[in-house]
């Protein structure tokens, strides 16, 4: 009787270990992908601490962000500046609880980058 317990609780546990280790490297894999790509274009790249390049034109890459967020009330869009080689759109998330509040596309000298700030 001994021996049955022995093996049931071996089991159990081996079980319980397999389901623990399983659930760690999602939630590792989970955790270190970048939620914020989320908001911009599929062809953005991080290149530094909430900063981004994206690989199209600034126009196009407006209306990428913008067709990303059609429908949602509580995000709205303006642009702020158009000089000759800068331009700066800016998006604000008007909801308190959201993960972010301002999205800016800035382009100059044919490169695009977004920021994004909470």
């Amino acid at each position: 009787m001994k021996m049955n317990f022995f093996l049931d609780f071996k089991k159990n546990f081996g079980y319980k270990a397999a389901v623990l280790i399983v659930l760690s490297l999602l939630s590792f894999g989970i955790f270190a992908k970048d939620l914020f790509l989320a908001y911009l274009p599929a062809q953005a790249t991080k290149t530094g601490d909430n900063k981004y390049q994206l690989m199209k034109d600034f126009d196009t890459s407006v209306k990428q962000v913008q067709a990303l967020f059609v429908g949602d009330s509580s995000v709205k869009d303006e642009l702020l500046t158009n000089e000759e080689n800068y331009r700066v759109h800016v998006f604000y998330n008007l909801k308190q609880s959201a993960p972010w509040h301002k999205i800016y596309v800035i382009g100059w000298d044919d490169k695009v980058f977004a920021r994004i700030f909470k």
